[in-house]
Formats: structure tokens, C-alpha cells, sequence
């Protein structure tokens, strides 16, 4: 195999019609032919020309998607390690069938949207001191702990099979707020239907209440900012 030294791979950029060219591990792939390495770039973030090996652990996909590519050298002064084991699992036929469609980009919306939209009527409650805004704050918190469930799962899912169970800090981020959000619409509608009766708009509870609601919108704004990083990375 031949050998190349960083100075090598590093003219071999992509940019001006020149090879695209990334290293792994010690090894060396041409990654010209790809659609996402266009000009020497990956997804606006990654550099062609250049050693991947640290960027690599917080890719949201495994080391085995460079398998796809031809392995034109080994680069010289690393060493070379067994090739990266498949992550990534064949899903059940009816899984498959369902991850092929997209179900956790379409249903994510649903908790974020009613998320915020409850807690904006919630926020708006106290000021106006309205049952009616109070009721719609309530009736899209339900909706959205409703939904928030077929998203966490259909996201489980697509990293299980489709990201190859790779726990980076990403995903540790959306499974922490994801528990967060489940913890807010579960302690919300317990103090709603528990401790709260009739008519409301002062006390202990009451306040409580409201900010648990409130505290939903920040919640799925940073769960759409970490799903965010994984689609468009920066």
C-alpha cells in the first residue's frame, strides 16, 4: 500500500478540481466521487486534505461510512488500526418500512410547536389574568405531551439503526432534555389536576404550575437546536 505524508494529503483538498482526499485512522480515502464532499468540503464543517480521526467521535454517523470509499494510502506516522467494525444494524422489515418515511423529522414538530404555544398563552395568563388563555395554555400543554412520546420514540429509533448508537455529546443532549420535558408535562398536569381547583390565577401552586408550563418552551428549543446540529452541523 502506498504511503502518503500529511503534506501529500493536504494538497489533495478538492478545491480547484484536485482529489478529495481524508484520512482515518492511518488510512487514507478518496472521497472525490461524493456528492457530500463537494470542493473539498463536508456539510460546511469538515476540510478535505486533513487527518479526520478526532472529528470523527463527534460525527453523528460511525467510521464505517468511509468503508464506502476506496482506500488509496496508509498515512505515513500513524498507525494503521483494524478497520472500523459496522455499526449500523438492519432494521425489522416493518421498522424499516417506517423509518423510510421520516417519522421523527415530522413528528418532532408537534411537541415543539404545542410546547411553546402553551407556554406562550401560560406567560400571557399573567398579565391579563384570563381562564380563556389559561385553558389554551393547558390544552396544548396536553397535546403536546400527547405527541412528545412517538417523537422520543421514532428518535430512538432513527440514532438506533440510522446514527449506529453513537453516544455523543449531541445525542447525550437531546436524551437529557428529552427526560426534562417528560418530567415537566408529567409534574405540570399532576399540580393542574392535584393541587389546583377552580378557578385560578394567584398562589403557591398556581405559580408553580405556570412556571413548569413556561419553563417547556426553552426545554424544546434546545432539543430543536441539538437536532439541528445533527441535520446541519456547524
Amino acid at each position: 500500500m502506498k504511503r502518503m505524508d500529511k503534506e501529500e494529503l493536504r494538497v489533495n483538498d478538492g478545491a480547484e478540481g484536485r482529489a478529495t482526499y481524508v484520512a482515518f485512522e492511518g488510512r487514507v480515502y478518496d472521497v472525490t466521487g461524493s456528492k457530500l464532499w463537494r470542493q473539498g468540503r463536508h456539510l460546511k464543517t469538515h476540510q478535505a486534505g486533513r487527518d479526520l480521526t478526532l472529528a470523527m467521535k463527534a460525527a453523528p454517523h460511525g467510521p464505517e461510512m468511509l468503508e464506502r470509499f476506496q482506500q488509496v494510502a496508509e498515512l505515513a506516522g500513524e498507525k494503521v488500526t483494524a478497520k472500523p467494525v459496522d455499526l449500523f444494524k438492519m432494521p425489522p422489515r416493518v421498522i424499516s418500512l417506517l423509518l423510510d418515511r421520516h417519522p421523527h423529522p415530522m413528528s418532532v414538530h408537534f411537541p415543539i410547536a404545542l410546547s411553546i404555544t402553551a407556554a406562550f398563552f401560560s406567560f400571557l395568563s399573567l398579565f391579563f389574568k384570563s381562564s380563556g388563555l389559561e385553558r389554551v395554555a393547558l390544552f396544548n400543554m396536553i397535546l403536546a405531551a400527547i405527541s412528545a412520546p412517538l417523537s422520543i420514540v421514532t428518535g430512538l429509533l432513527s440514532w438506533y439503526y440510522n446514527y449506529g448508537r453513537i453516544w455523543t455529546h449531541i445525542y447525550r443532549m437531546k436524551a437529557l432534555f428529552s427526560v426534562v420535558l417528560i418530567v415537566l408535562f408529567a409534574s405540570s398536569l399532576t399540580v393542574k389536576f392535584v393541587f389546583l381547583s377552580g378557578e385560578v390565577g394567584s398562589g403557591f401552586w398556581y405559580w408553580i404550575y405556570t412556571c413548569l408550563v413556561i419553563a417547556m418552551a426553552p426545554t424544546v428549543v434546545t432539543l430543536g437546536y441539538y437536532g439541528g446540529k445533527i441535520t446541519f452541523p456547524s
